[in-house]
């Protein structure tokens, strides 16, 4: 029979065995769980063959031209503050989303003129954010 000693070894030797494989089930749960929530982190993930097509906002006109919006010579320039002054003296108070249906224009490009003529003193702004409005001067 063994003795008391031997008995309380086995006993410390079993509940230390016993604790180490609780405590791997539960990452290992916990791994599963985040894995779900979140996505498997081990491994990037790849994207696919090619990049999706891009797709017309609601309300933007395609033009067919590629590149960033916004890239204009100075005569597009120009012609663009040009014909926002003459927006904006019809129709004073005009908001940004106002004067790119008028001019059938993306919102985003618009806004490259636009700070040109308030960079140049044409054109006075009241409001922020989407109730900016827009005076010629």
């Amino acid at each position: 029979m063994p003795t008391t000693p031997d008995i309380r070894s086995l006993v410390e030797n079993f509940t230390n065995e016993l604790t180490q494989v609780i405590r791997r089930a539960a990452l290992e749960e916990v791994h599963a769980k985040l894995t779900l929530a979140i996505g498997d982190v081990s491994a990037p993930k790849r994207r696919g063959p090619g990049r999706p097509r891009a797709t017309v906002r609601k309300g933007a006109v395609r033009t067919g031209k590629r590149g960033r919006p916004g890239k204009f010579t100075p005569e597009q320039m120009e012609k663009h503050g040009a014909s926002i002054l003459a927006l904006l003296k019809k129709s004073p108070g005009a908001r940004s989303a106002q004067l790119a249906a008028a001019m059938k224009m993306d919102a985003d490009t618009l806004r490259i003129p636009l700070k040109a003529l308030m960079a140049a003193k044409k054109i006075k702004v009241k409001g922020q954010k989407r109730g900016t409005k827009y005076f010629a001067r």
